[in-house]
């Protein structure tokens, strides 16, 4: 048996007065009503209180009618406390971790709640015979049954009892007789007749049926303690199995292990939720935040960049709608619009040095290529997307590569800078090749398009590129032909934002170009440094193969240079429909689930494990912040916190 207690009671407005020894002949409560000088508790209070009574409804107490059948228990401190008991009876035909959890929180009102489980292992012979008995019991009545209804429930019934059989018979499960026992109590009559009723109204809703013994209440109460030998009501008992047992017990629901990193929220009972990406238990630092528009995202991102910042994690974020700038640039940090009318600018042709793990440093020019080729490609298919053949795509590439072949880059760092304005130092007199200085300008897109109208077979796809370049007619959307004249600065939190682009066209381009960028200039250096890539509206990414395939590609290969990258997305139903989305998912150990669709909900559950409970608990009780984190093997439902101060800095809501 377990026991577990929750208070939600500080005192009672009708605990009465000292009374002095004065005034005592006068009262006209009895005497062994009256409370003592000395209201200290005594151990003879627990053992053998002052007055032990079972009540009848219409009886008459110190405070009026009874009205239900209770415990009435006195002592020298009190005037007295009233129990009534309760046995759950689950009818949903499931159970789920946490399901017990509203009674050892007592979030019914104002009073005490106890919980005993009372569980008793059963032979498994034994076990099987009975739910033999009740196979061939409902096969028999089924041959009988003309209600379609009532034969459709038996067959299911059958089928369940079926499938009961065959895991007790291999011991998958083992069974259990199991009687689920609440005691309520309050100091006020009034008060406990309020705290039952929420709690039988509420556990309903849940097709948990609570079950008051009337004319048993004092040997109910009597059976959780340690005195009573026979605690196992048979009409009040159920048969259960292994996992549902487990998922009864107040600390069966899990949690996370970890006990470093940030605080980023509090589970079910209130105990705070460490997290750390860095924990060596896992085999990356990546992240997946899901949830439906409103459901807490922005507010959990903004969480975990700002407790990140102070243990010295250095964030990116590509915040597409502008949902960050207020609080980027309240910390005094760097946020970069990405717009016609801005001042900066980025060029996605852009190479950088990166270290090796032996320490050596080179110009990683095939992956650049990749990332280039993928961002022209989806230009092209906004105008048409019946152009990109194989052949087609063969002479992009070729031709990008091309550019940065005529401008002497390759992966020799000392092929970055120029010529004209390089440093070379010297030790000793003698000369070394350690070289610095300004870069050489990169390529652009504008070189591309110049390149690719000399090619004949590819100069109809260049005038599909034209209006993306400084040579079209659209100066909004030639925003990225252009060099690079943003640094990231050495800055706990750096943003860029796209949400005064076009929505339509350039804001998914810019979206990518700008997790292209960063990955060149922020991710992908320093491997000393804690860094995190923040991907908002992740799902974009997913429409075209080749952006969907370097995003992948990203989230398998920066943690080697000590990065994690999360993606925040509402639409994790583009993620499953591609192999690449499935990749990026399976490489994020770390998934916060928030607040979901009904619609999607059966796809998250297939995907990820999900228990009915869960699944029931993201749809239907998740609220904004709340929701379930999952780490590896280790889960818990967590709560986003935040200080007052937090809140204000991080809300997205415009009525707040």
């Amino acid at each position: 048996m377990i026991r577990y207690k929750k208070s939600k009671e500080e005192s009672s407005p009708n605990k009465q007065p000292r009374i002095s020894k004065k005034k005592r002949k006068n009262t006209s409560l009895p005497v062994e009503q009256i409370p003592s000088e000395n209201t200290s508790p005594t151990g003879i209070d627990f053992v053998s209180p002052s007055l032990v009574k079972e009540t009848l409804p219409e009886e008459h107490g110190v405070f009026g009618r009874y009205n239900d059948y209770l415990v009435e228990v006195g002592s020298t401190v009190e005037q007295a406390r009233y129990y009534r008991s309760f046995f759950a009876e689950i009818k949903g035909g499931n159970t789920w971790a946490s399901m017990l959890d509203p009674l050892i929180l007592g979030e019914f009102g104002k009073g005490d709640t106890d919980v005993a489980i009372h569980v008793e292992p059963v032979d498994t012979t034994v076990e099987l015979e009975e739910v033999k008995r009740r196979i061939q019991g409902l096969e028999s009545d089924l041959m009988l049954e003309k209600n379609d209804s009532r034969a459709i429930d038996m067959r299911d019934e059958i089928a369940d009892l079926k499938d009961r059989q065959r895991r007790l018979r291999t011991n998958i499960e083992k069974p259990f007789r199991v009687s689920i026992q609440a005691v309520v109590s309050s100091l006020d009559l009034k008060l406990l007749k309020k705290f039952t009723n929420n709690l039988v109204r509420r556990f309903a809703g849940r097709e948990i049926y609570m079950r008051s013994p009337d004319g048993k209440q004092l040997d109910a109460l009597f059976n959780i303690t340690p005195f009573s030998q026979n605690f196992m009501y048979k009409e009040h008992t159920f048969s259960y199995e292994t996992s549902n047992v487990a998922d009864f017990f107040p600390f069966g629901h899990g949690g996370i292990s970890h006990r470093s990193g940030i605080v980023l929220g509090s589970d079910d009972l209130g105990r705070p939720i460490y997290y750390d990406a860095w924990h060596p238990k896992l085999m990356n630092h990546n992240m997946v935040i899901l949830g439906r528009s409103g459901g807490g995202k922005t507010f959990c991102t903004l969480t975990l960049t700002h407790r990140s910042a102070h243990l010295g994690i250095r964030t990116v974020i590509i915040d597409p709608k502008g949902d960050y700038r207020r609080f980027v640039t309240t910390m005094g940090c760097p946020y970069v619009d990405l717009a016609p009318d801005s001042q900066y600018r980025i060029n996605f042709f852009d190479v950088d040095v990166e270290d090796r793990e032996d320490g050596t440093d080179y110009v990683n020019i095939e992956e650049t290529v990749q990332g280039v080729r993928a961002i022209v490609f989806k230009m092209i298919r906004v105008m048409d997307d019946t152009v990109l053949t194989g052949k087609i795509k063969v002479k992009i590439e070729n031709a990008i590569r091309q550019l940065y072949r005529d401008a002497g880059i390759n992966e020799d760092p000392k092929s970055l800078i120029d010529p004209n304005q390089q440093v070379i130092t010297t030790e000793d007199g003698q000369k070394t090749y350690k070289l610095s200085g300004a870069y050489k300008e990169m390529p652009t897109l504008g070189d591309l398009y110049t390149s690719m109208t000399q090619e004949p077979e590819l100069e109809e796809v260049a005038q599909l590129l034209r209006n993306f370049t400084r040579h079209g007619d659209s100066p909004t959307q030639a925003i990225f032909d252009t060099q690079s004249n943003v640094s990231i600065q050495d800055t706990p939190i750096f943003a860029f934002g796209l949400g005064l682009l076009d929505e339509e066209v350039m804001r998914p381009i810019g979206l990518f170009i700008a997790t292209k960028w960063q990955s060149t200039k922020f991710a992908k250096k320093n491997r000393k440094l804690r860094k995190r890539v923040v991907f908002d509206e992740a799902q974009t990414a997913m429409y075209e193969p080749e952006t969907a395939q370097w995003l992948e590609q990203e989230f398998r290969t920066v943690r080697f240079f000590n990065c994690s990258m999360t993606a925040v997305t509402q639409g994790f139903e583009v993620f499953t429909r591609v192999e690449q989305g499935m990749g990026i998912l399976k490489n994020a150990p770390t998934k916060i689930f928030l607040k979901q669709e009904p619609i999607d909900i059966e796809e998250v559950k297939g995907k990820f494990d999900l228990t009915e409970g869960e699944g029931s608990f993201l749809v239907h009780q998740a609220e904004k912040g709340l929701g379930i984190i999952r780490v590896d093997d280790e889960a818990s439902i967590i709560k986003i916190d935040s200080t007052p101060l937090e809140h204000e800095l991080f809300t997205t809501d415009p009525n707040e």
